[in-house]
């Protein structure tokens, strides 16, 4: 199995930060869900989502502790929902560089 932990632009850490994603779904219909970060790094997150959205789509992510939004895009999409959610991995666009803000230790 290759190991792309190298080719990340930070290390990913565990961190539950509170997000609402909003945005359209596959379906083109409006989305806002809230929901935590599983994993974080600078450029992205992993997120469980009910909503579903096809790979590349983009959506506004807030960062509900710092009220900060950001545009996001959809990197990469489970293959099955676990639990009735989509895992994501989501790629931040043009962050500000304090985005997720303070993270606690894992």
């Amino acid at each position: 199995m290759p190991n792309y932990s190298d080719q990340r632009a930070s290390p990913r850490i565990a961190a539950k930060i509170p997000v609402e994603v909003t945005g359209r779904d596959s379906a083109h219909k409006p989305v806002a869900e809230e929901s935590e970060t599983l994993l974080i790094n600078d450029a992205g997150a992993l997120l469980a989502l009910a909503a579903d959205f096809e790979p590349q789509r983009r959506f506004v992510l807030t960062n509900r502790n710092t009220g900060d939004r950001c545009e996001a895009r959809v990197a990469w999409r489970s293959s099955a929902k676990i639990n009735g959610r989509w895992s994501y991995g989501v790629a931040l666009i043009d962050p500000p560089g304090t985005f997720w803000g303070t993270v606690p230790p894992a």
